[in-house]
């Protein structure tokens, strides 16, 4: 049997050798996203959900929205009329991890009984995602102040939904001890919505505000949260809606507390890996130039 040896011209072998040295580290990088649930994994409308995770493929994590009305692709939690595909940010800390707060809308068209998922996703490598399920749950009937936070002096609207043949709103505004402020009255329409407004005069703290009326089963309860007056040269807070930092939000520590964690993990470039990789590629680009400049100095 006869051996055939084909001859390589060496600059061809140069350029294969830079060519792997491109090739290798890079496809040998990798990160992790991962996306942590901090809770049962049911809400009814009107709670708040702090999900976590890692994200060592980038800087960003973006966090979606997607189930029965809202779009495939998702949507931010804090728009869910936003463009289809688009998210809210959380910032990515110095240790991989990341951290966000929804705080759920009691009183949304967008939102039904329903199964829903939150996805989160490096901003950079959008198709390297992971996912958690939640199940939320609508009351048919509520109570809902905007804003939720106000200062003294602020307009405050109270609306909601009343149980069917209830032609009025009894509310009042109390403190944690029960102390009652203000007693309001309201008509409710003939659709069970009820409105009043009022401005605030209290010092500040929490403070409920609580639906009444003989024919209803329940109460209907919402919290209104009365803040310190801005001082004056104090630059307002311009952080993103719902991005909090990890160092802002204790672990939770209750006991018997449940925490579910659905994660879809994928292999991404870290970022320890690309500068690895430009070192590597730079030291291999040198390497063949010296070589190929001997090859030609012997010839």
């Amino acid at each position: 049997m006869k051996t055939i040896w084909i001859k390589i011209p060496f600059p061809v072998i140069v350029l294969l050798f830079v060519a792997m040295c491109i090739i290798v580290p890079v496809t040998a990088a990798s990160g992790t996203v991962t996306i942590t649930l901090r809770g049962s994994g049911g809400y009814n409308t009107g709670d708040t959900i702090i999900v976590d995770g890692i994200n060592t493929a980038g800087n960003t994590t973006l966090i979606k929205i997607t189930g029965p009305g809202l779009p495939t692709e998702g949507v931010p939690l804090y728009d869910l009329a936003g463009a289809p595909g688009s998210g809210n940010t959380a910032k990515v800390n110095a240790d991989g991890r990341w951290t966000f707060r929804w705080d759920i809308p009691k009183d949304s068209s967008k939102l039904q009984t329903a199964k829903y998922t939150i996805i989160a996703s490096d901003s950079i490598n959008s198709e390297k995602t992971s996912s958690t399920a939640i199940f939320l749950k609508k009351p048919e009937f509520y109570l809902t102040i905007n804003p939720s936070s106000a200062r003294a002096g602020d307009y405050v609207d109270v609306t909601g939904i009343a149980e069917s043949g209830v032609d009025y709103i009894k509310f009042n505004v109390t403190d944690a001890s029960g102390r009652v402020f203000h007693t309001y009255l309201t008509p409710v329409s003939g659709t069970g919505s009820f409105q009043y407004g009022f401005h605030v005069d209290m010092s500040p703290g929490q403070y409920n505000i609580v639906g009444t009326n003989p024919s209803m089963k329940n109460d209907l309860v919402s919290v209104l949260t009365v803040t310190v007056p801005q001082t004056t040269g104090i630059p307002s807070d311009t952080s993103s809606p719902g991005q909090v930092t990890l160092e802002s939000t204790p672990a939770p520590t209750q006991t018997g507390e449940v925490v579910m964690v659905t994660t879809t993990m994928e292999i991404t470039p870290s970022k320890t890996g690309v500068a690895s990789t430009t070192i590597i590629l730079a030291l291999c680009i040198f390497g063949a130039v010296m070589v190929l400049r001997s090859w030609i100095q012997k010839r």
